[in-house]
């Protein structure tokens, strides 16, 4: 595939409004339905400490962007990821799989023997993209550990929601990786 996994780094500042946009319309078009009109998923400061930080995972090839993902290290144990993206140029490509892959792998160089995610899923209503992505992440060994009012996971996002929700909390221990 000739893809290209790498921790952002100040080279990639250049690329932040690039990436800004297509996480905020990314996550438009899967959640429009669950945020308040222009609520932003990321804003570009937010980005641009995720950079900082050596948080935000890029696949690119042929400097073009593939998707992202952010890795958060939560303690010496567990990280988490988030904000899995794919350029929808590139949706079905196996990116956001490669992405998950090269995160669990970061994840155990910083010595975390567990990664987790969340998943914010309505309440009022099946969201066939939450659906989807509840079924892939068992598939490739999450396991549902938690579930909680989005604002005992965020305080005060619940102010941005159309509708309610939950956080689901998944794991997957690296240590078999």
């Amino acid at each position: 595939m000739g893809i290209e996994l790498k921790i952002a780094t100040e080279v990639d500042e250049q690329r932040a409004d690039f990436l800004v946009t297509m996480i905020n319309e990314v996550y438009e078009l899967s959640e429009g339905n669950i945020w308040i009109d222009d609520y932003d998923r990321i804003s570009k400061g937010l980005l641009l400490n995720c950079i900082r930080n050596k948080e935000l995972l890029l696949a690119i090839k042929d400097d073009e962007v593939y998707g992202c993902i952010h890795l958060e290290q939560v303690d010496d144990a567990t990280c988490k990821f988030k904000m899995l993206v794919a350029n929808p140029k590139f949706k079905g490509t196996g990116v956001g799989s490669l992405l998950v892959d090269f995160a669990e792998q970061q994840a155990k160089s910083y010595g975390a023997a567990t990664m987790h995610l969340e998943l914010l899923v309505p309440t009022e209503f099946i969201h066939e993209d939450k659906v989807f992505l509840h079924d892939w992440y068992t598939r490739i060994g999450y396991r549902k550990i938690a579930e909680h009012d989005v604002d005992y996971v965020h305080q005060g996002i619940s102010d941005f929601l159309k509708v309610g929700c939950v956080a689901k909390i998944y794991a997957k221990t690296l240590s078999d990786l």
